[in-house]
């Protein structure tokens, strides 16, 4: 009996060890702390470069990539018809090495076409998490539509996490588009980069005042990744403890105050200061 009951004792010991280490292998590990900010670098691409061979416009590409991760960016995007039409598809692989781990990468919309397609896409390509995702322009301009082929709007909006935050990729003719930015309030985005084209005096203006104004209704930091004949610009929320000018930034990165941008939402404060991106969707009917 005293042998058994021994039995049953070390049985038991083990059972319990073995649940510990499966409990302890099961626990979630914690999330790293979302860093106090983030630096986005908006490349300066000249349009009106053009190199001798396509491996010196692939390697200026990947260079940027690495310039930028050197750096110390975190975020690093290149504005929309960077590519003057050529694919991008060739430097994925070179530019994924170039960024390092956990960077976040934007190569802004090129024009695209699968073999049969009587229609093309203005693709952008993102690496997140270590891995390409595309996504193709929602909103082609009018010109877009018009050319041979025509281009076609993408169908979907992809959204991204990053350093604890939610992150959203808009070509400039988005930003423009009050239904994108309804979209967007429904999913608590933090930050929306802005991948712009060479603009007239006309179509930067539309830019600008979308980009202050997304700012505002999404209590997100909007910044907008213009070409080298422009500067990029920073726009955040118009509550207290931010600053409520847009800025524009020396050189060409931006630096978020990404810490309070994630904390707008989490802890709001018991003060009755307006904060449309926390108000549900309107219960009126529109009327005439």
């Amino acid at each position: 009996m005293i042998r058994c009951a021994m039995r049953k004792i070390i049985i038991l010991v083990l059972l319990c060890a073995a649940s510990g280490s499966l409990a302890r292998a099961a626990a979630p590990s914690k999330s790293p702390a979302a860093p106090d900010e983030l630096i986005v670098r908006a490349v300066a691409w000249d349009y009106s470069w053009k190199p001798a061979t396509e491996k010196e416009w692939a390697s200026r590409v990947v260079s940027e990539v690495a310039a930028a991760a050197k750096d110390g960016a975190d975020v690093i995007v290149f504005p929309e018809q960077f590519s003057k039409g050529r694919g991008l598809d060739g430097v994925l692989d070179a530019v994924k090495a170039a960024a390092g781990a956990d960077r976040f990468v934007v190569l802004g919309n090129a024009p695209y076409q699968e073999p049969g397609w009587d229609h093309a896409v203005s693709r952008a390509y993102i690496l997140s998490g270590g891995s390409w995702q595309v996504m193709d322009k929602l909103d082609p301009t009018p010109a877009e539509r018009a050319q041979k082929p025509p281009v076609n709007p993408g169908m979907r909006l992809p959204l991204f996490r990053f350093r604890g935050g939610t992150v959203a990729v808009l070509p400039a003719f988005s930003i423009e588009k009050p239904e994108i930015a309804a979209s967007l309030k429904k999913r608590a985005v933090q930050l929306v980069l802005v991948t712009v084209p060479v603009e007239d005096e006309a179509g930067a203006a539309r830019v600008a005042r979308c980009a202050s104004a997304r700012a505002v209704e999404l209590g997100a930091a909007i910044v907008t990744a213009p070409p080298s004949s422009e500067a990029p610009a920073l726009h955040l929320p118009a509550q207290k403890s931010f600053d409520l000018k847009p800025r524009a930034p020396a050189g060409r990165d931006v630096r978020l105050p990404w810490k309070r941008l994630l904390d707008l939402r989490a802890r709001p404060d018991d003060s009755t200061e307006a904060r449309p991106f926390l108000d549900p969707a309107p219960y009126y009917q529109v009327e005439i």
